[in-house]
């Protein structure tokens, strides 16, 4: 059984400006309901926290008779008129180098409750317009709109149009760019619990030197089929024997896109996750070897962690096991066996990325470089341990 502890925020600590972050791609009403209820839920007081969604292109999700950007100007109540709205130019990830996006911004009521917004949706370029997959770069440029946004802010550089329609927007909402101090940063298809967001400030609030943690996630749709009954103890055990070991030595190796929150900046306003090291790197645009598209193609979550660790040797990346939330699993074999493969070539690619970090607790055999090798090992046999066994069941029966 696990006890989960009770903390009381100060006044202080509920004071803190948190922005939740949400990329969606081809999410449905369903889904993006599901989280955006579950943010307005939360316990934070919402006047001082923003709900940011990312929509990656105006697409339609199958069987979806809206596109997501659509859903949400219906779930959120803006107007939405991709003819008429000011489409704001930034820099983007992939060939062209250039995408636009719309910007919307507002306060949802729900159960009684407020919960301020702002909606980016990426239409592309004029020449693009056309396009069924138009302004679609990716989840890793949806993340680099906000890191770059906080890059420039916290530098003082040029912004862009984007960046300013942005700020234009939070200034609106009573949340200025300068004062936001954590990045909550969530899936789509995503439900928290309603005192994730409380536990995970508090942790970070007792200790500077925590630079980012996250929290276990479960699985909604654990009775869906028997493909996600047996990822059940998979999930737990993977948080709370793997990243509670890490966590005990202050360097969680991969920090889950799904459910992970983010310090800004230090006390003395030093840029964290947005210093010019950890965004140039992941923001990279030459990614041509198969060991560059494995990191940041297929494992974008796991690359920035790797980019944390590297840079931010002085701080902790930590696990709150207090923090809770459910997220939609692959729910047929073929689909969990597309996820794996995925999910294996990026740990492999970003484990050889770890071994280059210096500053991993330890020295020699007892070091965590040395768990990174083990992790390493185990993860790149783990196939053929599937046909082993049941090779050793066939023998058996």
């Amino acid at each position: 059984y696990i006890v989960r502890r009770s903390h009381t925020l100060s006044k202080d600590m509920l004071s803190q400006q948190v922005m939740v972050m949400v990329p969606c791609y081809n999410e449905g009403d369903k889904e993006l309901k599901k989280t955006i209820k579950s943010v307005v839920d939360t316990e934070f007081p919402g006047d001082n926290k923003v709900l940011l969604v990312v929509a990656d292109g105006v697409i339609t999700g199958r069987g979806e008779s809206m596109s997501t950007p659509e859903t949400l100007s219906k779930i959120l109540g803006f107007q939405m008129n991709k003819d008429e709205d000011t489409a704001h130019e930034y820099k983007s990830i992939g060939s062209n180098e250039k995408n636009c996006a719309f910007v919307y911004h507002g306060t949802h009521h729900q159960n009684g409750k407020d919960l301020k917004y702002i909606v980016i949706v990426k239409c592309g370029t004029e020449d693009e317009r056309s396009s069924p997959r138009a302004g679609n770069r990716g989840k890793r440029d949806s993340q680099l709109i906000i890191a770059g946004l906080f890059n420039r802010v916290s530098y003082g550089r040029k912004l862009c149009e984007l960046d300013i329609a942005i700020c234009r927007a939070l200034h609106n909402l009573n949340i200025p760019a300068d004062d936001l101090k954590y990045l909550m940063a969530i899936d789509a298809d995503t439900r928290v619990h309603k005192d994730s967001m409380s536990h995970m400030i508090y942790t970070m609030e007792q200790d500077e030197r925590i630079l980012a943690c996250c929290g276990e996630t479960k699985v909604d749709n654990k009775a869906q089929s028997w493909v996600t009954m047996i990822q059940v103890y998979e999930y737990y055990s993977s948080h709370h024997l793997k990243k509670a070991f890490e966590s005990a030595f202050g360097c969680v190796t991969c920090l889950p896109g799904c459910f992970t929150m983010y310090r800004l900046k230090t006390e003395d306003d030093r840029p964290l996750l947005a210093c010019d090291y950890v965004f140039g790197n992941y923001a990279r645009n030459d990614i041509e070897s198969l060991h560059d598209k494995n990191l940041y193609h297929l494992g974008e979550d796991r690359m920035l962690t790797t980019l944390l660790l590297q840079h931010h040797s002085n701080m902790k990346l930590s696990f709150v096991p207090e923090a809770i939330c459910w997220t939609i699993v692959p729910h047929t074999f073929k689909i969990l066996l597309s996820q794996r493969r995925r999910w294996i070539n990026s740990t492999l690619h970003n484990m050889f990325e770890l071994l280059k970090v210096n500053t991993m607790c330890g020295i020699c055999f007892i070091s965590m470089k040395t768990i990174v090798v083990v992790d390493m090992i185990a993860t790149a046999i783990l196939p053929a341990s599937m046909i082993y066994a049941g090779f050793f069941i066939y023998q058996v029966v």
